[in-house]
């Protein structure tokens, strides 16, 4: 199984026949394929093959939130929060005064601001608002040999476009979010935009290569496979952003404002590992090479969404666009 999870996390063939294509790189039938991502989902270990659509092409604007949360409210605080069906990210963090951390989305910057002070203002608690100036990555896989999150450097495009602009239907990127498990997945979305199938995978194609879609690949449930740590690496060089982006076990990595007095880390990303003795090990090894020197590590602690929740909520504002 292993091996099966590999290949569809790393390389997920953009073709017609996608699972037989699998089936013959591990030497097995395209049936087998099938029964066994079918039983993985069944397990909650596969969460979806598909291709998600950037929020900035959806018109939205998106913050890191950090609370100063009281211990004996963070339960109550964090309930609220999840209110919000934009909140894609809700975790418990090691770290002081901001110790409730949430990504929220809005339509606009004063849509966001808005919703946040009023829970921040009805439990009376500080909290800062950390705008994506620049997203660089957004790709989180788990490498199942190393005990790691690993992909492959790259810089997302900055602009990508919107789906007006575009004029793509809403329902075909519905289509193309989790893929259905049988012979053919991608005749549904082809009907979708009055394409054959090869023409719509070219579509595919170029929606990714110019920062529409994310690549299209598996996603796992971490938790369900050994990834029970993850942290927020925080940066006082924003310049190095880029090169973190390039940095295989990084899998979201962004440029955010910084609150003078309050926080002053204006590069951030994630990094997910099956212990915390080999995250630091290797973010350790990472910023050595960088030649950067002031950063920290902050742990989650409790993750007040969870896994299946985050899912649902993605796909859902996937959905709504």
């Amino acid at each position: 199984m292993v091996d099966l999870l590999m290949e569809v996390q790393y390389n997920f063939p953009l073709v017609e026949r996608p699972y037989a294509e699998v089936g013959r790189r591990l030497g097995a039938e395209e049936e087998w394929v099938i029964a066994r991502l079918r039983e993985a989902v069944l397990e909650g270990v596969l969460k979806r093959i598909g291709a998600i659509l950037n929020y900035r092409s959806r018109g939205l604007t998106a913050a890191l939130v950090g609370m100063a949360v009281p211990d004996g409210l963070i339960e109550e605080v964090a309930a609220e929060v999840n209110r919000d069906p934009y909140v894609s990210h809700n975790f418990q963090r090691d770290y002081k005064p901001y110790n409730l951390w949430f990504v929220t989305k809005a339509g606009s910057a004063n849509e966001l601001e808005a919703k946040v002070a009023g829970i921040a203002k009805r439990y009376g608690v500080d909290y800062i608002v950390l705008y994506s100036l620049r997203s660089y990555k957004v790709d989180v896989r788990f490498d199942l040999r190393r005990g790691i999150s690993w992909t492959r450097g790259y810089v997302m495009p900055e602009n990508p476009p919107s789906i007006s602009e575009l004029g793509i239907p809403h329902a075909f990127f519905s289509k193309i979010k989790s893929l259905p498990l049988t012979p053919e997945p991608f005749r549904e979305a082809a009907a979708v935009v009055g394409r054959s199938v090869p023409e719509t995978l070219a579509l595919i194609r170029e929606l990714i290569g110019r920062g529409v879609l994310r690549d299209m690949h598996g996603t796992l449930d971490g938790e369900r496979v050994g990834f029970r740590e993850n942290a927020m690496v925080v940066l006082r060089r924003g310049d190095v952003c880029e090169a973190v982006a390039n940095l295989p076990i990084s899998t979201h990595v962004v440029l955010r404002n910084t609150v003078p007095g309050r926080w002053e880390y204006p590069c951030y990303f994630m990094v997910h590992g099956v212990s915390r003795d080999v995250i630091e090990s290797y973010v350790k090894d990472a910023m050595k090479r960088l030649g950067v020197e002031d950063y920290r590590l902050l742990y989650s602690v409790r993750d007040f969404l969870g896994g299946r929740e985050m899912a649902r909520r993605v796909e859902k504002v996937a959905e709504e666009g």
